[in-house]
């Protein structure tokens, strides 16, 4: 998906290391704040590219109102019949913080990454990539509109003298008269053949920093999920669960949570998430390029702090703890969440 406006000035008003390689805690916070207001972003425009392709039916909307219409009919009536003692909120809430301690303890260990979580650390890795090689490609350094990168290889400053007039270039091979049209398509075919080979080229040069990096982000991932998160599980269920107002919309089915409480169980959740995940990971990965002095350029620095690695993090992890909270009979989730992750799958 392109990334839209929103999502660029997200990005550039993140904070960023100092060029030694340190940030203070309320920049870490910061950082938190930022991944997740670029994961609503995101999360809000794959909804509507989601439902952009739905088809529906007077016919269909109107038997599903009905459904819904009694099914909420017969859940009022199951509350009304619930004993005052037995839906009693502070019960509930300790019911639910203590559901949900114990489904989360599930997924992640102390003793050994969960599949899910493993599988979901090797995508991370792979979309790691692909932001650092797209911010490669940049002329400017990270958070900045005036720091322009200090061109370290031929390949790379070919490649941003010629893509930066890569349209003007197509446009006077274009203005030219040719003997036959094969002639130009070849011309053109030579010119994105060139282009290609000096953006290989140079990336190729950045991937042993690209290696290290990766390497640092897997062991300081498997840290944070086995060591740093399991002891604070129990921690983290009672700010969701207090922060959501979760005893609010339980079910009558064994205070499971109704599909509308959902949004604010999400925004709650990941919101502690990431406000534990950032700044460790953050620490962890500055410790190690600040250990590896000399060989990381400015550059890649900046691009450790980046936004779209923890908002990336943040939609692998939860998604899948949603989906197992919902399998698990925690919660029930939107009939459009459930589509949109079945159709992503």
């Amino acid at each position: 998906m392109t990334p839209s406006p929103g999502s660029e000035v997200l990005k550039a008003n993140a904070p960023v290391p100092t060029a030694e390689g340190f940030m203070s805690t309320p920049q870490k916070l910061s950082l938190a704040n930022v991944a997740q207001a670029l994961r609503d972003e995101q999360l809000q425009a794959k909804v509507i590219h989601y439902r952009a392709d739905l088809q529906t039916s007077p016919e269909l909307d109107a038997i599903t109102a009905g459904v819904i219409a009694e099914l909420r009919a017969l859940q009022g009536a199951a509350r009304a019949s619930i004993p005052p003692e037995t839906g009693d909120r502070t019960q509930i809430e300790i019911e639910l913080i203590g559901s949900l301690k114990t489904m989360l303890a599930r997924i992640f260990r102390p003793t050994s990454l969960a599949s899910v979580v493993e599988r979901k650390l090797a995508e991370a890795s792979k979309r790691f990539a692909r932001i650092f090689f797209e911010s490669e490609l940049h002329d400017k350094l990270r958070g900045s509109s005036t720091e322009h990168k200090t061109m370290r290889f031929a390949e790379q400053a070919l490649y941003h003298a010629l893509s930066k007039h890569e349209a003007q270039l197509f446009e006077q091979l274009g203005s030219y008269d040719y003997e036959t049209p094969e002639v130009l398509a070849e011309a053109r075919d030579r010119l994105e053949q060139t282009l290609r080979e000096l953006r290989n080229g140079f990336l190729s040069r950045t991937t042993p920093e690209l290696n290290a990096l990766v390497r640092f982000l897997n062991e300081v991932l498997s840290i944070f999920f086995l060591r740093e998160l399991p002891p604070i599980l129990g921690e983290l269920a009672w700010a969701v669960v207090k922060e959501a107002r979760l005893a609010d919309a339980t079910t009558s089915a064994g205070y499971k949570l109704a599909a509308s409480a959902f949004p604010r169980f999400r925004v709650a959740f990941e919101k502690h998430f990431l406000e534990r995940l950032v700044p460790f990971v953050e620490d962890e990965m500055l410790k190690r390029v600040r250990e590896r002095q000399g060989r990381f350029r400015a550059e890649t620095i900046r691009f450790v702090a980046d936004p779209q690695i923890f908002s990336d993090v943040c939609e692998l992890v939860c998604d899948a703890v949603y989906d197992a909270l919902y399998s698990d009979g925690f919660l029930d989730l939107p009939t459009d969440w459930r589509a949109r992750l079945a159709a992503a799958s």
